[in-house]
């Protein structure tokens, strides 16, 4: 948040600076310019996703922003919202579209509804949007359409596509560059953003789904299989290197880092089983042996950069609408009810 700043001035100096300079009006922030933003994911079978607000300040929730802001509900599967300055991008998976929208007030801007299959994470980079899609399933269920689209920003539409390997998901930027998680796969791959072509391949463990950049710049991936174990791996990308990699839970997901840069956190959630909270130090070289949280029905997880709070998102089995679980550590502060299917976080700060 922006704080305000005092200087003591001369006489002379002040006047110089009343007569001399012309003065910059303030405008009031939208109301959704700081708080935490939560994705609603939606039911598959309804298509039925939103966009959560609460506002840390007065504990209010506001449910389905996006229609407060619109008069009508952004509906769709919505996988994952990116901030990018003054826009806020909605990825809506089964309805192969991104809702563009005003970061602070959510009206919309523009709909990009063509050359998207199954979109999945957004990232902005060299003046450009970058959209991981996992394509078509094929008879097998694998993912051999999978591609990243190139946003043109100035007309929000799809100016090109990147052949990528099985199961495009999650993105980060590192050097300008953007490396892409395949989750079908054991690849991450490095765009190059000058001319948008793949340029490099790091093998890491089997579906790599997210990633974390820690504070001494190494990005840590998470890889999960379905009822297999998973993975988290170090990686120096700047020598394109896997550094260190171990085994973590079952059905690991939603991997986070705390505001610090050095403690990691995820989600494992096996079929069947309560979900664990798990937390590793970024000095880890083997999984955490006792949980920090254990809950049924979790569904995402987000920490929060400036307090530490972690956010939980209760999918409540799917039916109806879910319910976020704030925790200090392991000590559980309060919930509140929220959209179908909670599955991220973003904090607005």
């Amino acid at each position: 948040m922006k704080k305000a700043k005092y200087l003591v001035l001369t006489g002379a100096l002040l006047a110089f600076i009343v007569t001399g300079c012309s003065t910059t009006e303030e405008y009031p922030l939208g109301e959704f310019a700081t708080g935490i933003i939560i994705i609603n994911e939606g039911n598959f079978s309804d298509s039925n996703g939103s966009i959560g607000f609460y506002n840390e300040s007065t504990e209010v929730v506001s449910d389905d922003i996006f229609n407060q802001a619109n008069g009508v509900s952004p509906g769709g599967i919505i996988q994952s919202v990116y901030f990018y300055e003054n826009l806020a991008f909605i990825i809506d998976q089964a309805g192969n579209r991104i809702e563009v929208v005003e970061a602070e007030t959510f009206k919309a801007v523009a709909t990009i509804d063509q050359g998207l299959t199954t979109p999945r994470y957004m990232v902005i980079s060299n003046g450009k949007g970058y959209v991981s899609n996992w394509g078509n399933y094929d008879a097998n269920y694998n993912l051999p359409e999978s591609y990243v689209a190139v946003i043109d920003l100035t007309g929000f539409s799809v100016s090109k596509t990147i052949k990528t390997d099985n199961g495009s998901e999650g993105l980060i930027i590192f050097g300008g560059d953007i490396y892409v998680a395949n989750s079908n796969s054991n690849t991450v791959e490095l765009i190059n953003t000058t001319n948008d072509i793949v340029t490099g391949t790091i093998s890491v463990a089997t579906g790599p789904r997210g990633f974390a950049e820690d504070k001494n710049g190494k990005v840590w991936v998470l890889s999960s299989e379905l009822f297999a174990n998973s993975a988290l791996s170090q990686l120096d990308l700047s020598s394109e290197q896997v550094l260190k990699s171990f085994i973590i839970g079952s059905s690991a997901k939603s991997l986070n880092i705390n505001g610090t840069g050095d403690q990691l956190y995820y989600l494992s959630a096996p079929y069947g089983a309560d979900a664990e909270v798990k937390t590793v130090s970024i000095d880890a070289t083997e999984d955490a042996t006792v949980a920090l949280i254990v809950a049924p029905n979790l569904y995402g997880l987000g920490v929060d950069p400036i307090t530490g709070i972690i956010y939980l998102g209760n999918h409540n089995g799917f039916q109806g609408n879910g319910t976020v679980i704030r925790y200090d550590g392991d000590t559980m502060l309060d919930n509140f009810a929220a959209g179908i299917a909670p599955n991220g976080f973003i904090f607005r700060k």
